[in-house]
């Protein structure tokens, strides 16, 4: 964490942490996955593979009363890897694999991950995410209950920032811009808020003692295994 071995660690120094640790996380999630969809141990993932580990019991006996719609999971997991293989022959090696399972980290998959958003919120049908759609997605009232105001807030967002053109719905653009920001970066995002959490003298820097003093913030931070990476390494 500390890389200029200072006893301090900086903002840029957190954010260069937050990433690596992104990326561990991520590749770790490929290669604990890899093995159990690699039947032949080629390498190399095809369609068949993954769609016989993930669906082989629906497809020996396709049940049509079960809560889950497992030929429309399959139909969109097919999309999504089609995708993610960018040479066309429905077999994935890592990197195309890596993109089907993160699509969000992948500039060539944004367009199909827009798009299973607004198929996730739009429940009309009609191809936009309404202000209705918008807030259901994250809050359902209870007869009789009092509105939070955090939903309030959320409307205000969506009129003021989410739908831009003001048309009363978010396109697919608007969609974009709202859960993939192409100005937000994730890492800055969370450096400085745990910076701002555990620099009790406010010198711009955090030594060890101000980090293991706010540890539940490192542990409750949204980035992935923050907690199990301090626990298991003198990472500082």
């Amino acid at each position: 964490m500390d890389s200029n071995k200072d006893e301090f660690v900086s903002e840029e120094e957190l954010k260069v942490w937050i990433k690596n640790a992104q990326k561990k996380h991520i590749y770790d999630s490929v290669e604990h996955q890899w093995k159990d969809f690699d039947l032949n141990s080629d390498g190399l993932i095809s369609w068949e593979e993954y769609k016989n580990v993930t669906y082989g019991s629906y497809l020996d006996n396709p049940q049509t009363d079960t809560e889950y719609d497992y030929s429309h999971m399959m139909a969109r997991d097919e999309r999504r890897f089609k995708v993610a293989d960018k040479n066309g022959d429905l077999i994935a090696d890592k990197q195309e694999f890596t993109a089907f399972l993160h699509p969000e980290d992948h500039e060539h998959m944004k367009d199909i991950v827009v798009q299973e958003t607004i198929e996730d919120i739009d429940k009309n049908g009609d191809g936009f995410i309404d202000l209705k759609e918008y807030i259901g997605d994250m809050y359902t009232s209870e007869e009789n209950e009092e509105e939070p105001e955090w939903v309030a807030s959320e409307r205000q967002q969506f009129s003021e920032f989410r739908d831009k053109n003001n048309d009363g719905k978010m396109d697919r653009e608007e969609t974009l811009n709202w859960i993939l920001p192409a100005d937000y970066d994730h890492a800055v995002a969370e450096a400085k808020h745990l910076l701002h959490e555990s620099d009790a003298n406010q010198d711009g820097k955090l030594t060890k003692k101000e980090i293991l003093d706010k540890y539940d913030v490192f542990v409750g931070s949204q980035v992935t295994d923050f907690g199990e990476a301090l626990l298991q390494h003198d990472e500082f």
